[in-house]
């Protein structure tokens, strides 16, 4: 016998919910990409950077996380500018380091309000 169908909300509250499990995934990828970064250029870091902060952005006003939209911008920012120059500078560091300590604290506020809310 086939599951039963599941309504909308489930449904909703289960891609939340993968939503919200994934960030502290993509926030590591976004950290160990720096690290390597920091240890001398690295192409394929720099695009896993970049990337992930890219789509971190794009999908996070579409989950209610509006609070990961500013600093996944800034990250993204400076990923593809990494990318275009093929280098980064101690300043983009610093920034970059400051920007994925906002994200954190972010994501640990939007997971609070998020389960706050029951959603998910």
């Amino acid at each position: 016998m086939p599951d039963e169908p599941r309504d909308v909300e489930e449904l909703l509250a289960e891609v939340y919910r993968e939503f919200r499990e994934g960030l502290p995934v993509r926030l590591e990828a976004l950290r160990s990409a720096l690290t390597q970064l920091i240890k001398g250029w690295d192409e394929t870091a720099a695009d896993l950077f970049y990337r992930t902060a890219h789509t971190l952005k794009g999908t996070a006003a579409s989950f209610d996380a509006d609070e990961l939209v500013t600093p996944a911008t800034v990250l993204a920012d400076l990923g593809l500018r990494w990318e275009e120059k093929g280098t980064l500078d101690r300043g983009e560091i610093e920034q970059a380091v400051e920007e994925l300590e906002r994200l954190a604290a972010a994501i640990e506020g939007y997971v609070e309000r998020m389960e706050g809310e029951g959603s998910g």
